[in-house]
C-alpha cells in the first residue's frame, strides 16, 4: 500500500508541457528530425514510465547533496540554476551554478551516475565516446553555457550514486562543438519556419528509445510488413528490459577481470575468488611441422564462489 501511493505519486508527475525552443540540454542529440519533432509535435511526445520518474527525481536530491556538501567544504556556489536564452539560434538552458576556483567562477554541472559508469568516465572524451546517448549530450550542454557566459572552462561534478563518490571532469570550450551545435539549432529553427520535417539518421544509439520512435519509424518500414500476434512482441518487451543489465553485467565482469588477474586467492566480502595460471597449446603451422612445433600461451582463469 505505501509502495504503491508513492508510485501513485510519481506518476502524476508525469506530464506534457509546450517545447518552444531548443534546449541545451537536448542539442547533444544529433538528428535535426527528432528536435523539430520536439518543437512542432510535442503533444505526440511518448511519455517515460513511473520508474524513469524515479530515477529524475533521484537526480535532483543527488544535486542537492552535492550542492550541501560543497557548501560544508567551504564553497560556495552562486546563482543556482540559473536561466540562459541565445533569441538567435532559439535557444534556452539552466546551469546547475557557478562554482569558484581561486578568484574566477566557472559553470559547474552536477551530474549522478551508477558505480560502473562513474569508475568509466575520466575525461571529456570518455563522455563524448560514451557509450550511452544521455553520456554524449553532457558536453553539448556544459559548452553552450559556456559559449552563451563567454566562459573558457567549465566543470562536471559527478557524484556515484552507491558510493557517495565524486569525481571533477574540466571542460576547456570547444569551438568546433559549438559550430556543429549552432548549425543544428538553425536547421532545426529553419524546418520549424518552413513546416517541414527532415530524414531520421536511423543510428542506434539515439534512434533506440527515442520518444518519437512511433512517429518517425512507421515512416521507414515499408508496406510489406508481416504481423505476428504470437509470443514475439512479449518476447522483445522482455529482451528490451535485459538490455540494460547485459551490458551492466558485462561491463562488472571487466572491471572483476582487471582486478583478480594474477591474484590466486581473495576474500572479498562474502564472495571467495581463486585463480590459476594455465598453458593453451594452439598450432598455426602446417600439419606436417605441429609435432615439431608448438605456441604455448598462458591464460589466467577464474572461479568465484560465496563463502560458506
Amino acid at each position: 500500500m505505501i509502495v504503491e501511493q508513492v508510485l501513485a505519486a510519481k506518476a502524476r508527475k508525469i506530464k506534457q508541457f509546450p517545447v518552444n525552443s531548443n534546449r541545451a540540454s537536448d542539442l547533444g542529440i544529433p538528428c535535426v528530425r527528432y528536435h523539430v519533432l520536439n518543437r512542432t509535435r510535442w503533444q505526440e511526445r511518448a511519455l517515460h514510465d513511473v520508474g524513469l520518474q524515479m530515477v529524475f527525481d533521484m537526480g535532483s536530491e543527488i544535486e542537492e547533496i552535492v550542492l550541501k556538501d560543497l557548501a560544508d567544504a567551504g564553497i560556495k556556489v552562486i546563482e543556482q540554476q540559473r536561466a540562459f536564452s541565445w533569441p538567435e539560434y532559439q535557444i534556452t538552458g539552466h546551469v546547475d551554478g557557478f562554482i569558484p576556483v581561486g578568484k574566477d567562477y566557472f559553470p559547474l554541472e552536477i551530474k549522478s551516475s551508477s558505480p560502473f559508469v562513474f569508475k568509466a568516465i575520466n575525461s571529456i572524451s570518455d563522455l563524448t565516446r560514451g557509450k550511452y546517448a544521455y553520456l554524449r549530450k553532457y558536453p553539448t550542454q556544459l559548452n553552450l553555457y559556456l559559449l552563451m557566459q563567454g566562459c573558457e572552462r567549465g566543470v562536471f561534478l559527478f557524484k556515484d550514486k552507491v558510493s557517495g563518490q565524486m569525481k571533477e571532469i574540466w571542460m576547456d570550450l570547444d569551438y568546433d562543438m559549438g559550430e556543429e551545435t549552432l548549425k543544428r539549432a538553425e536547421a532545426v529553427n529553419a524546418h520549424v519556419a518552413a513546416g517541414t520535417l527532415p530524414e531520421p539518421i536511423n543510428d542506434e544509439m539515439w534512434c533506440d528509445g527515442c520518444a518519437y520512435a512511433h512517429i518517425c519509424l512507421p515512416e521507414h518500414i515499408g508496406k510489406e510488413v508481416e504481423v505476428d500476434t504470437g509470443e514475439l512482441a512479449e518476447l522483445l518487451d522482455r529482451l528490451e528490459a535485459l538490455k540494460e543489465a547485459k551490458k551492466e553485467y558485462d561491463e562488472i565482469d571487466d572491471q572483476v577481470k582487471k582486478i583478480v588477474e594474477g591474484r590466486e586467492k581473495i576474500l572479498a566480502g562474502p564472495w571467495l575468488v581463486f585463480g590459476k595460471w594455465q598453458e593453451r597449446k594452439t598450432y598455426d603451422l602446417p600439419a606436417d611441422l605441429k609435432a615439431q612445433y608448438e605456441r604455448i600461451t598462458r591464460f589466467w582463469r577464474r572461479s568465484i564462489r560465496k563463502a560458506v
